[in-house]
């Protein structure tokens, strides 16, 4: 259907004005809030964890009795003995300072819509408005106003949670007698005096539990937002959801259930701080960042990973937040994605000789794209492919057409696809993927791809590392080693092995680099 008005184009219109004309006050907003947050999050993970146990725990025994505080005790142990204290404290610091700010913004609105009848006709629509809108959507202005990373995340769990908060105090408030307030303001007491020692403590059981289902609705905020580089136990619910044979990650829902019953930074591009963009499920990314990061941490940086999708990477680097990222494939894949942003540097190639297109078992008979219509039934008129948006899956829509395919592209995610395709080999199904090489699915099945005679996905491609458009004048030295760092067919096969077999990637990339010292010397220049 033709679109009769397109109100996208003014909402995008506005909301790049917005981002334009509002870029110092966003600015300001997320040093502060990053400040905040981390300044938390170094407090919690650098106070010893059985202190935090034990506090946490009396202060339950304190308020809710000798059951809650047993839970509470044997919950936190569980999470440090599983090896994710660190990730549990990032994510208090963020709840911490959300549902702070959204209580702080809630609560006086709710006092205005109970005391004023044209504030509450207007509050109380956007009220039901932010109650209907899907979680994921708050994720979009979050993103366009701050990037990626943990102020994004607080700033979607903020508006996110502030509802249940308003509404329980607007509750409250018209839900004291209007007998007791005759009564106060005939004994002389002024409208303030009435609000904070009549109204308010009248109200506060309501108020309380509205509290209550902020933090809750807090918590819950933040697993999403780890979509968006926010880090802490979202990120591991979201790497549990990616790597779906491993049963360990059923975990960690169970851990968020049990942490939720418990209801200096800055800017630092110019320091020896680096962030690295990543998108997870990707594994010549996943692999290659691990090894970057190996490398920068014995030279004596700090190096974080933000994992998000390409053109949230793309955007944060633009916006001078993300400082660099080595999952760009050219001259096919993200041309158009990278287009957009005309100042982001080229570094360096890292591998020359990658491929996109379609994959099929090798016991599958044809050779080329332009036979499956030939054999529909036996593929089920499916292409399984991976998230929305990529290149390679913008690349198969175009295949479709151009081949005149009666075929449906599934998406969902790369670990999704792999186990499709792992579980159709086992049973000698036909299946067809959209896959790339390098890739570790090329070394432990065997695959090949179809002939593309129409060249819709190109021909070979390269990897490149991409930076944000000052990080060559702040770290000259690092812009050099990123220039050098290369990858032959060999060294980046027996990488994406290891990698793929590896239950800690950060070890066996310490590990791969103490190995490959002498060509990491060559990638430092040093001889």
């Amino acid at each position: 259907m033709n679109k009769i008005i397109d109100i996208g184009q003014y909402v995008e219109t506005a909301i790049n004005w917005l981002t334009e004309n509002g870029k110092p006050v966003f600015d300001v907003i997320k040093h502060v809030g990053n400040a905040s947050i981390m300044g938390i999050e170094w407090v919690l993970i650098n106070t010893p964890f059985y202190v935090i146990i034990l506090f946490i725990t009396l202060l339950a025994l304190w308020k809710a009795g000798k059951g809650i505080a047993i839970v509470t005790a044997a919950g936190l142990s569980l999470i440090f003995l599983m090896g994710l204290w660190k990730e549990t404290m990032e994510t208090l610091a963020l709840i911490f300072v959300a549902t702070i700010t959204a209580l702080i913004l809630s609560i006086p609105l709710g006092i205005l819509a109970a005391k004023n009848k044209i504030a509450a006709k207007i509050i109380r629509p956007l009220l039901d408005l932010m109650q209907t809108m899907p979680a994921f959507v708050y994720l979009i202005p979050a993103v366009l106003f701050f990037s990626i990373g943990k102020v994004p995340g607080a700033f979607a769990t903020i508006i996110f949670a502030m509802p249940p908060a308003v509404r329980l105090t607007t509750l409250g408030i018209e839900s004291v007698p209007k007998d007791i307030v005759e009564a106060a303001r005939a004994f002389g007491a002024t409208n303030r005096q009435i609000l904070f020692k009549v109204e308010l403590p009248l109200a506060m059981k309501t108020i309380l539990t509205g509290i209550n289902q902020t933090i809750l609705l807090s918590l819950s905020m933040v697993v999403i937002a780890g979509m968006i580089a926010a880090g802490g136990l979202g990120e591991k619910v979201l790497e549990g959801i990616n790597k779906m044979k491993q049963l360990k990650y059923l975990f960690f829902p169970i851990l968020m259930i049990l942490f939720g019953s418990l209801n200096s930074c800055g800017n630092i591009k110019n320091s020896k701080y680096i962030t690295i963009g990543m998108v997870d499920g990707w594994a010549e990314d996943v692999a290659m960042t691990h090894i970057a990061k190996a490398i920068l941490d014995q030279q004596g940086y700090h190096v974080i990973i933000q994992k998000a999708s390409t053109d949230m990477i793309l955007a944060s680097m633009n916006n001078e937040d993300t400082d660099l990222f080595m999952g760009v494939w050219l001259p096919y894949t993200h041309a158009k994605k990278l287009a957009k942003f005309p100042g982001l540097t080229h570094l360096g190639t890292n591998y020359n000789n990658g491929r996109i297109g379609l994959v099929v078992p090798e016991y599958v008979s044809i050779q080329s794209i332009e036979e499956l219509n030939q054999h529909q039934e036996q593929f089920n008129h499916r292409i399984i492919g991976i998230e929305k948006g990529a290149g390679l899956t913008t690349g198969t829509d175009k295949a479709i057409v151009d081949y005149k395919l009666d075929y449906q592209q599934i998406n969902s995610s790369t670990i999704a696809m792999i186990t499709e395709l792992q579980n159709a080999i086992q049973r000698k199904q036909w299946i067809v993927v959209t896959g790339w090489q390098p890739h570790w699915m090329f070394g432990k099945m065997k695959l090949k791809f179809l002939d593309d005679p129409k060249k819709i996905y190109g021909e070979a491609e390269q990897i490149k590392t991409y930076a944000r458009k000052s990080f060559s004048t702040d770290h000259p030295e690092l812009a050099a080693f990123f220039s050098n760092l290369h990858f032959d067919d060999e060294t980046m096969s027996d990488l994406l092995i290891q990698m793929e077999q590896s239950k800690n990637k950060e070890a066996t990339a310490q590990k791969w680099v103490e190995e490959h010292s002498e060509l990491v010397n060559t990638w430092l220049d040093k001889k």
